[in-house]
């Protein structure tokens, strides 16, 4: 695929969205005629090291995000032949996320919700898009899976950590110390822990025992320091926070906060909740 004359010459002439003076949105620091370009599908150009670079680089912190594989001007999904290779595991990766969230979003009863049929509202008709900005997912370093760590709202809560040990994120079914009862129906693929320190779906597995929500890990040396007896009991929350009343944020019923306890089938566990 040539890229088109950057020069404004005839037949492009006014048909352009850029020429060869503007600036590289992903880099910032140089022309498009400084390097080897290449115009995506959505007509806009980039270089082609810089469009390379943004795709074999991913996403920012433990949670998965396909933000890097827009466009950085329209928006719409980077797509060139030239690429094909690099993009081919990140729509694998986003059409599995997108089954498992979706898959979740209706055993939770949450496919008509307001956000998604009231007109005008930013998921409108999009379910798929309400469902994985509701979820969090990660990438199991041994299966190399996307799992399910709870809602996105409690990684916002706690910020993007860049310094997580990708070998601690391990999915349930890879980190099953308790041997939890296998799924008949979806078997381990959405096999879920409760972190050992609150009443949290679990997201880290470390030390080859315990299993951590993002912000006991975020804080793990000063919630692994408290005593057994001291931990908050049910309902608990994060980094040993001890919450009002009386109903566990799980709605299941648990060991004491300190210990391990499989949740389960997540899949099959909302479908039973709601």
């Amino acid at each position: 695929e040539c890229l088109p004359c950057l020069h404004n010459c005839p037949p492009y002439q006014g048909k352009l969205k850029q020429d060869a003076d503007d600036m590289c949105m992903i880099c910032f620091t140089e022309a498009l005629s400084a390097a080897p370009a290449i115009q995506l599908h959505c007509k806009h150009v980039f270089h082609l090291h810089c469009s390379r670079n943004i795709l074999e680089k991913g996403w920012v912190g433990p949670r998965i995000t396909f933000g890097f594989s827009l466009c950085p001007i329209c928006k719409n999904p980077i797509d060139h032949s030239v690429l094909k290779e690099l993009l081919k595991p990140i729509r694998d990766l986003f059409s599995d996320v997108k089954r498992k969230a979706l898959m979740r979003l209706e055993y939770e009863g949450l496919h008509k919700a307001e956000a998604i049929t009231t007109p005008g509202a930013r998921f409108y008709k999009d379910p798929a898009g309400f469902a994985m900005d509701r979820y969090a997912y990660y990438v199991c370093y041994k299966c190399k899976k996307a799992y399910n760590g709870g809602e996105a709202r409690c990684d916002d809560q706690i910020g993007v950590a860049e310094d997580y040990d990708p070998r601690e994120l391990v999915c349930g079914g890879c980190s099953d110390v308790s041997r939890a009862q296998m799924c008949p129906k979806h078997g381990t693929d959405f096999l879920e822990y409760k972190c050992r320190y609150c009443c949290s779906v679990a997201v880290f597995f470390c030390f080859g025992t315990t299993h951590f929500c993002n912000a006991c890990h975020d804080d793990f040396q000063r919630v692994t320091s408290i005593a057994k007896t001291e931990l908050p009991h049910c309902p608990a929350g994060p980094r040993g926070k001890q919450l009002e009343g009386e109903e566990c944020p799980l709605h299941v019923q648990h060991p004491p906060t300190g210990e391990e306890f499989a949740l389960g089938c997540g899949v099959c566990r909302n479908a039973h909740t709601f």
